[in-house]
């Protein structure tokens, strides 16, 4: 016989408040398609993604996960969508500014492969997503990626703690 009695009791899990800014790690979880590992493509092959996984890393909601997609096809609004997510991710990771047209900076948006995107720290803002049909518990989601043009940019990259941010 096993005994839990003992065990400690389950953490709770109250969502991260809306507007949070924190400093989180970009996972990419293994896809099913056959040219690229980190590409899902849905059933009906009409869609591809890359399901991703934000650790927070720092503060009070440290090794906390939030789950996203990134749109690769698609709509032209999702493809867009997902294009300029993984740019910020790059400016962000990198500490580029969006507006360097520098030669360095033109370099640093360019990845050779999604692996590139693997394992990259990032500040995120993070929101709440409820579900409309009420069906399903309400969910934290990346609702933008903080790039060095943000005020707060380098206080999180540097080490601050997330706090509720608005912006």
């Amino acid at each position: 016989m096993i005994d839990f009695n003992n065990a400690e009791s389950q953490n709770s899990f109250d969502l991260i408040p809306a507007n949070t800014i924190a400093k989180a790690r970009l996972v990419l979880k293994s896809g099913n398609d056959q040219t690229d590992p980190f590409i899902t493509r849905s059933k009906n092959g009409d869609t591809a993604y890359l399901n991703c996984e934000w650790i927070i890393l720092e503060g009070k909601y440290a090794k906390r996960k939030i789950f996203d997609k990134i749109g690769l096809e698609g709509s032209d609004r999702w493809t867009n969508m997902g294009k300029a997510r993984i740019r910020a991710i790059l400016e962000s990771s990198k500490g580029i500014n969006p507006k360097d047209v520098s030669e360095i900076a033109v370099a640093a948006r360019k990845i050779n492969s999604f692996d590139e995107l693997n394992n990259l720290d990032a500040v995120i803002k993070v929101g709440v997503e409820h579900d409309k049909n009420g069906q399903y518990q309400d969910r934290n989601r990346v609702i933008a990626i903080i790039t060095p043009d943000h005020f707060s940019y380098a206080e999180f990259m540097n080490g601050a703690s997330d706090i509720p941010w608005s912006m």
